[in-house]
């Protein structure tokens, strides 16, 4: 599971939305089932290059939370041993996994089998690492981001012009959207110091960041007639 996630996080692609990364099938050339929108279920809609095929999503799944990453240790936390006295380092929390959408497209297919839908990015994105009011953190925040969660968090993340976006089989007679933008992680910080008795103790107030945790895209579903 840890070389999967590493995988996709390399390929710039979140899996986080709505479903946990280990009800993936572990078999090669992965696929996600349609779930009811009763179970209260999304599914983030994956790259067709990274080897995963999702179901294109109702309009109404993209008001759903995206679920936290989870933790893989609990390094640097206060009170917790350290090593080495007056190693610092910063202890990151998770509180909130959200799309922030910067572009769409809207698509139809009028024929009697799905098709294929993608969209070329005309329009250049970045997203960078934001913190709250006047903290300058102490260390990088993307590496302990990294180190709690296991995705490969950076400071900065593009959609780049000429990226292309998709493609999603879009079902017969629907229309929809093509969404894009990024996947977002809100995180409390504490930065530490290892104390003289060797224990991970406070330095300062906590505070709060945003980061960029992968490009994001999906196909939304509208509701709509059936075309003649």
């Amino acid at each position: 599971m840890k070389r999967l996630l590493s995988a996709l996080a390399a390929a710039g692609v979140s899996v986080a939305a709505g479903l946990s990364v280990a009800a993936l099938p572990a078999a090669a050339g992965l696929s996600v089932a349609a779930l009811p929108a009763a179970a209260g279920l999304s599914v983030a809609a994956l790259p067709a290059a990274a080897g995963l095929s999702v179901a294109a999503l109702p309009a109404a799944a993209g008001t759903a939370d995206y679920i936290l990453p989870q933790r893989w240790n609990d390094d640097y936390q206060p009170g917790l041993h350290c090593a080495t006295p007056g190693e610092t380092g910063a202890y990151v929390t998770a509180t909130r996994r959200w799309f922030d959408q910067t572009d769409a497209a809207s698509v139809a297919n009028r024929n009697a089998e799905p098709i294929p839908v993608k969209q070329t990015v005309t329009q250049a994105r970045t997203s960078t690492l934001q913190v709250s009011a006047t903290v300058t953190p102490k260390g990088d925040i993307e590496k302990y981001l990294s180190s709690a969660y296991g995705f490969n968090y950076t400071r900065i993340v593009h959609w780049s012009l000429g990226q292309t976006v998709g493609p999603y089989q879009l079902p017969a007679n629907k229309q929809g959207k093509l969404v894009w933008g990024f996947m977002m992680l809100d995180a409390d910080v504490q930065d530490v110091r290892c104390s003289p008795d060797q224990s991970w103790q406070p330095v300062g107030q906590p505070y709060s960041v945003t980061t960029p945790e992968s490009r994001y895209a999906e196909l939304r579903l509208d509701d709509a007639p059936v075309f003649n």
